[in-house]
């Protein structure tokens, strides 16, 4: 019975994780065109027919219609359906190894606010406030969890962004805005040491991708890179692996 009930626990959270990923969507299709993701029907962006609740359940609605809309039968692509899939098996992964479930469902909130951002900047290069709010809002949760101390998590917020923004005033346009608040909210969550740890992997990250698109002439040198994808690897794995990290380090170097 305990095994049963282990695994409809495992069945309702990976709904559940399907359920926001479609959310996570929604945002991520409809904010950088200034549309609402609260009030408003969803529609099909081929044929604009509103669609009906039964269109819009995640995985079943894709299979049930084959991949295609019910209106206009334009293929509908098949991230939608993967991208809702693996939004279910994270939360499960998560629920599993995190022994609190909410802490498990924060962090899953997190990381799906990241994959949003990052596609979003990869697509648009912008970072809507929106999603800087809601992970506002996260952070907010995740802060009974933390073992940093107030001093570190308000220092965290100016160390790296501070320096960027008086850069920006040398260098217009050298870091974008959203990534500042970025650093910002996620330097409060990390504190200060982790989030320079954050940051220098970010830059160690985008300096290769760089590296990499100049040596195969897939870019110019005054071509601006979507930058938050990286800022947020980079933030996830001071996260997770930070202590590690920094622990090594000591060992080696000092």
């Amino acid at each position: 019975m305990k095994g049963d009930m282990k695994m409809f626990l495992y069945v309702w959270f990976f709904i559940l994780g399907a359920v926001i990923g479609s959310f996570f969507q929604v945002c991520k299709d409809r904010l950088p065109l200034g549309l609402d993701i609260v009030k408003g029907r969803s529609f099909c962006f081929d044929c604009l027919h509103p669609l009906q609740w039964f269109d819009l359940i995640p995985i079943v609605s894709y299979v049930m219609l084959k991949g295609r809309c019910r209106y206009c039968h334009h293929r509908i692509s098949l991230f939608y359906p993967i991208f809702e899939m693996m939004s279910g098996f994270l939360l499960v992964l998560l629920v599993y190894y995190e022994s609190q479930v909410i802490k498990a469902i924060l962090l899953f909130l997190l990381i799906m606010d990241f994959i949003t951002i990052s596609l979003i900047d990869r697509q648009w290069q912008i970072i809507p406030d929106e999603m800087i709010i809601l992970e506002i809002f996260i952070v907010s949760g995740l802060m009974p969890y933390s073992d940093v101390s107030l001093w570190e998590h308000l220092i965290g917020i100016l160390i790296i962004s501070m320096p960027l923004l008086l850069l920006n005033f040398w260098i217009p346009d050298s870091f974008g805005g959203g990534d500042i608040k970025l650093l910002m909210v996620n330097g409060f969550m990390l504190g200060y040491i982790k989030i320079i740890l954050a940051f220098t992997i970010a830059v160690l990250l985008g300096g290769i991708y760089a590296s990499y698109l100049l040596f195969y002439k897939k870019t110019h040198r005054h071509h601006h890179i979507a930058f938050a994808g990286f800022l947020c690897v980079g933030i996830l794995i001071s996260l997770f692996f930070g202590e590690y990290i920094l622990y090594f380090y000591s060992y080696l170097f000092i």
